[in-house]
């Protein structure tokens, strides 16, 4: 279907045909080739622009390492090939399914992991028993996080950025098949296909009209609240409170400010009681109950959003 790498050097790329449902998408990059003959690929550098550089091949036995890089449309470029190299090779296509928006982290493919030190900030796995790249992608998405990788098969990490600069390595270590889609690669021992997604996450996105408030994003409240004319939206809200939730619930009231605090409460109102006073914005730190990938304020801090 995809995901099988094949190279000649009659064509630039090779796409293999796949089908995206509703709310995926098919991504695709170049990379080198698998193999040139029997000899596999060992080093590997995929490039912003698409490009596929640094192309070795090499195992004992072949004739020592074979070598070339590929421009942005798959082609060798001239001088690269190695005098050993007994034909033009072209660079291959490497596609797979993602929830719509993401695509892949940093324009790679494959990157190194570890158990004593993850690569994601806020490593939150998700247990997903179909894991593949658009049931992790849709999964963290729904969290509200905005990266999202699958490694040793049935591991899914989401996560908000990188902790550390990053460990490329050729996308053939990545080689263990997904138990959600048998189609597609789902990373191996300590290597993980990493995938960014929109940011804002889509449980941080506000309705058309509406804004954080910029003077104070995060705010200093107390036990007589925020608002005036206070809604507290309380149990309706709290399992699955997250600012655009809130937002929206203040919307359906009438209101015209609206704001998330602790975790899982959610406030509106039309006048503010004072002038908010903004606090360091790490102090509106807890996790939303209702996406674990974005805030909804802190201990009396209450992050802050009106319409225009």
């Amino acid at each position: 279907m995809f995901l099988n790498f094949v190279s000649f050097a009659a064509i630039a790329t090779i796409v293999q045909a796949s089908t995206a449902g509703p709310g995926q998408r098919e991504i695709c990059r170049l990379v080198c080739p698998d193999t040139i003959g029997q000899i596999p690929l060992v080093n590997e550098t995929l490039n912003a622009d698409n490009s596929a550089t640094g192309c070795v091949w090499f195992e004992n036995g072949f004739g020592g390492p074979q070598s070339a890089s590929f421009d942005s449309n798959g082609v060798a470029i001239p001088g690269s090939v190695s005098d050993n190299m007994q034909f033009t090779p072209s660079a291959s296509q490497y596609c797979t399914l993602v929830a719509d928006g993401w695509s892949f982290a940093d324009d790679q493919v494959c990157i190194t992991d570890s158990v004593s030190s993850r690569i994601l900030k806020q490593d939150t796995r998700l247990d997903i028993s179909v894991n593949s790249p658009e049931e992790c992608t849709a999964g963290c998405a729904e969290r509200g996080f905005t990266f999202a990788g699958v490694e040793f098969a049935n591991e899914c990490h989401c996560g908000n950025g990188f902790t550390a600069a990053i460990t490329p390595v050729p996308h053939t270590q990545c080689n263990k098949r997904c138990p959600g889609n048998s189609n597609e690669f789902c990373g191996s021992g300590d290597r993980i296909q990493v995938f960014k997604g929109p940011d804002p996450p889509i449980p941080a996105q506000l309705p058309a009209g509406w804004s954080i408030f910029s003077a104070a994003p995060c705010a200093r409240d107390s036990a007589a609240r925020m608002f005036t004319d206070t809604l507290i939206a309380g149990p309706v809200l709290a399992a699955r409170d997250t600012p655009a939730a809130c937002v929206s619930f203040c919307i359906q009231n009438g209101f015209t400010k609206a704001g998330v605090e602790g975790g899982d409460e959610c406030y509106c109102g039309n006048t503010f009681r004072d002038v908010p006073i903004a606090v360091d914005p790490t102090e509106c730190n807890l996790p939303c109950q209702g996406a674990l990938g974005v805030t909804c304020g802190g201990n009396f801090a209450i992050q802050l959003y009106t319409s225009s």
